[in-house]
């Protein structure tokens, strides 16, 4: 069983917090934070949403790139994890320090405050100009901002998105073309998204409540979730141990109703980490809170573990996050491994017994060695990850 690659630096922020410290006191604690949808948009239907909340900025923490409101998501978490990649920088080499991120909708909020401006979204500041808006706009920014001259690359696969850029960060090192990556995924709140899930039923008219009998949909969410990896680091916070990628190919947007992606890439990233399925204390799940979703991961969380292993869903304190779903929920559990303690899923006091899982409702001490993460994406994109204690 080798260690894996050292994860050095993580950060998230979201609607629990713009900061690490923040973030983490919240979810440990079981805030719920989400907000009426009003204080984003006033739709014309139901819903709540996660809004990553202001914070202060110094001029040290400005991108030279336009700033629009995804490039203030990420700079969020960039801003945490700088000193990490300076040093590794220093370590390594710039050149030798690459950079991958992930996004799902990239800058489509300030497309729509182009082509719809409202009273509550006004419209853009200067003329529209779509290199300042797409998928990796902020990507040279960012990479000046760190100190990073390696490979680069941007990444797009839905709700995967961060899990796929962390297959790609590994891919760099093992072929030997990096010695340190930076994997950021970065997500804002925009209108074509909430109306998107709103139009194919999936939105809950209040607060998600992943894997109870009374699921109702998705709660959406703004957020931001950045890690270091490196060949090795001095003192890790914890190691990437495998990863796993499967397509169901099964529909558009539904998953396969016995989950079968999701066995896949949870049996693969179980076996490159060189483990067993016993050896893993808990799982965070995908947990989007819509009906056929969790029935499908639950399938395949029974069939891969065979045991009631511990099962938590951290979109019940973050919202879905999309692109930045996966590596959301990693930081979270990296978390969850310093404080020996696995996080509850809120709204879960009336779980699915159909479902046969052993759902996490409360804050629960757990010996804690090895979490593997979820993150399942339209179209039978599944990614599933493990992370092993340093």
């Amino acid at each position: 069983m080798s260690t894996g690659y050292a994860i050095s630096a993580a950060a998230i922020a979201n609607c629990l917090g713009a900061d690490n410290r923040t973030a983490f006191d919240a979810a440990f604690a079981g805030v719920d934070a989400f907000s009426g949808a009003k204080a984003y948009y006033e739709f014309p239907f139901p819903t709540v949403l996660g809004v990553l909340p202001d914070y202060a900025r110094t001029d040290e923490d400005r991108l030279d790139c336009t700033l629009t409101r995804v490039a203030k998501v990420a700079l969020a978490s960039v801003r945490q994890i700088r000193p990490q990649v300076r040093a590794a920088v220093e370590r390594w080499g710039a050149s030798r320090v690459a950079y991958v991120f992930a996004s799902s909708t990239g800058g489509l909020e300030e497309t729509e405050r182009a082509i719809a401006p409202t009273p509550q979204i006004p419209p853009l500041e200067s003329p529209y100009r779509y290199e300042n808006h797409s998928m990796d706009a902020t990507t040279p920014a960012i990479m000046r901002h760190l100190g990073v001259a390696g490979v680069q690359l941007a990444i797009s696969t839905a709700c995967s998105s961060s899990f796929k850029a962390l297959a790609s960060a590994m891919r760099l090192l093992d072929q030997g073309l990096a010695d340190a990556v930076v994997v950021g995924s970065a997500d804002s709140l925009c209108r074509t998204t909430v109306f998107g899930f709103h139009s194919l039923g999936l939105t809950a008219p209040t607060a998600t409540q992943p894997f109870t009998r009374d699921r109702a949909g998705i709660t959406l969410g703004e957020g931001s979730a950045y890690l270091l990896v490196e060949r090795s680091a001095p003192s890790p916070l914890a190691y990437l141990a495998g990863i796993g990628a499967a397509s169901d190919a099964y529909h558009h947007t539904s998953p396969h109703p016995e989950g079968l992606g999701g066995q896949l890439c949870m049996r693969q990233a179980i076996d490159r980490a060189g483990i067993g399925p016993n050896d893993i204390d808990f799982v965070s799940a995908h947990g989007t809170g819509t009906k056929l979703n969790d029935a499908a991961e639950a399938i395949a969380v029974n069939r891969v573990f065979e045991r009631h292993i511990p099962l938590t869903a951290t979109k019940s304190l973050t919202g879905h996050t999309l692109g930045s779903a996966g590596l959301t929920s990693l930081v979270l559990a990296l978390e969850s491994i310093r404080r020996q303690a696995i996080p509850a899923t809120l709204r879960a006091s009336v779980p699915d017994e159909a479902l046969d899982v052993a759902l996490v409702s409360q804050l629960t001490p757990a010996r804690i060695r090895h979490a593997i993460i979820n993150a399942f994406g339209f179209g039978g994109s599944n990614a599933s990850v493990v992370v092993r204690a340093a």
